[in-house]
């Protein structure tokens, strides 16, 4: 069951179709939305993410939050508050539609850091279906992109966690996808190996398929209960994932010689792995 599942069976949402669209009725907010939107279908699932995984209260999340100090008609996405009164901003977050390209979630990266350092929140989300980035300002400064890069956002108030996947633990773990919501990832991921014609499709795939084999050899060599090496660790810059992978596959190249005959030959791949 998803959480937006849960979500409507316990009540916290509703669909409404009428004549010219399907709707979503958040109804602790009392706000309704055009569920056809795909950047709405984004923002209702990780509200719902929010609520059964993240463990916020449902009456601590608000909707469209006007963020002051920005032009008049900019409104956050998501904000959850650290009190009832909702008077001091946690996380502020960024919804866009699944599949957009690495300069419109780079794009929505700043949006939501802006949104944040206005409203004063800690945390800052960009979320685009699959495609996330998480980012801590408690201790680095407003303008700081990389070093603030988190794992994962921290469940009811407590500490970012180092590692977001786990083998084997419950939430934990990586998990089956639809098939398109597999089919929009290896796309995402083939535009940015491609990018925008820098290199050919056939090369662009054949880099693709190598770091999908590095990605597949560390989920089955990975032991129960042990982080996977295979993802991006907080507060740990993209440089050292970038090694980290590049090591994972130099293992497999001694293995098989033979087979791999050539090293992953992406320029600036610590920038590509945090899109």
């Amino acid at each position: 069951m998803s959480y937006l599942e849960m979500a409507i069976e316990k009540g916290f949402a509703e669909f409404i179709k009428d004549k010219k669209a399907e709707k979503i009725l958040y109804k602790p907010q009392n706000h309704t939305e055009n569920y056809s939107d795909p950047e709405e279908k984004v923002r209702v699932e990780f509200w719902a993410e929010l609520i059964f995984r993240y463990e916020y209260s449902l009456e601590r999340i608000e909707l469209e939050v006007t963020v002051p100090r920005r032009t008049p008609a900019d409104r956050a996405d998501i904000v959850v508050y650290e009190d009832d009164e909702k008077k001091q901003p946690y996380i502020v977050v960024e919804c866009k539609r699944d599949g957009v390209t690495d300069s419109e979630f780079n794009q929505a990266v700043e949006q939501a850091c802006g949104n944040r350092a206005s409203l004063g929140a800690t945390y800052a989300a960009t979320v685009a279906g699959t495609t996330r980035r998480f980012l801590d300002f408690k201790k680095h400064k407003s303008q700081e992109r990389k070093k603030n890069i988190i794992a994962d956002l921290p469940i009811r108030y407590g500490n970012p966690p180092e590692n977001r996947y786990f083998k084997g633990k419950s939430q934990q773990d990586l998990s089956a996808v639809s098939r398109e919501q597999l089919r929009s990832a290896i796309r995402k991921c083939h535009q940015t190996l491609w990018e925008g014609g820098k290199r050919s499709p056939i090369v662009a795939f054949g880099e693709f398929c190598k770091i999908i084999f590095v990605k597949i050899k560390d989920e089955k060599d990975t032991k129960r209960n042990q982080p996977y090496q295979f993802q991006c660790r907080t507060e740990e810059e993209s440089e050292k994932l970038a090694a980290r992978i590049q090591e994972l596959y130099k293992i497999e190249q001694e293995k098989e010689p033979g087979v791999f005959t050539d090293t992953i030959n992406v320029g600036n791949l610590h920038a590509r792995l945090v899109q």
